[in-house]
């Protein structure tokens, strides 16, 4: 498995942006300058960016990547299937994996203030009781919610209207799940994958 992490998109110039767009398709350009705010042009640049560069060095790949879509909007590499990839963005940072097998990521900002009508709408109540008894609730919200997320993912399923419920004994049996909690940069990311 091939993770990459560009941290500080917020620290991006206009002018590294427009550098950046020159080393993407023209579609992905169009992309990246649909979005109205400099930071969501950011994230989407450097998401491509950062796929590029893991196909270079985990595959040899040295061609733009080209997508198709699978149900929920899930990509895919057009010319090499075998490869999954699983990309994600927050102000904070932006990840991209790749892999021999399917794979899902999530990365988060850890918010300053934790919303509780929220933990009730996405977690149950074990996943509760761990956020409010850790040192860092906000932060270990932001474990739950990037697990959940990289398991959707990984899936492909798209979001559920049980999210409480998601994580059953069976579905806790054949994931796996590397979360890492980076406070300096202010986000936690999580990968998910099948065992194996």
């Amino acid at each position: 498995m091939k993770k990459l992490i560009f941290n500080n998109p917020q620290g991006v110039t206009r002018e590294e942006l427009q550098s950046d767009l020159l080393l993407l398709p023209l579609w992905r350009q169009k992309k990246a300058l649909s979005f109205r705010f400099l930071i969501d042009q950011v994230l989407c640049t450097k998401a491509y960016l950062l796929l590029k560069q893991a196909l270079k060095q985990e595959y040899g790949i040295a061609e733009n990547p080209e997508f198709d879509y699978l149900g929920h909007e899930k990509p895919v590499l057009r010319h090499h299937p075998d490869i999954h990839f699983n990309l994600s963005h927050c102000k904070s940072g932006v990840l991209c994996v790749v892999d021999q097998q399917n794979v899902g990521c999530d990365i988060e900002c850890i918010e300053e203030k934790l919303d509780i009508n929220l933990c009730h709408f996405c977690f149950s109540e074990k996943e509760i009781e761990d956020i409010m008894a850790a040192p860092s609730p906000c932060e270990q919200f932001t474990v739950w919610w990037t697990r959940k997320e990289a398991y959707l993912k990984l899936t492909g399923i798209g979001l559920v209207d049980n999210l409480p419920a998601l994580f059953t004994p069976d579905v806790m049996e054949r994931v796996s799940f590397e979360t890492v909690v980076d406070a300096s940069h202010g986000y936690v990311y999580t990968i998910c994958y099948y065992k194996s």
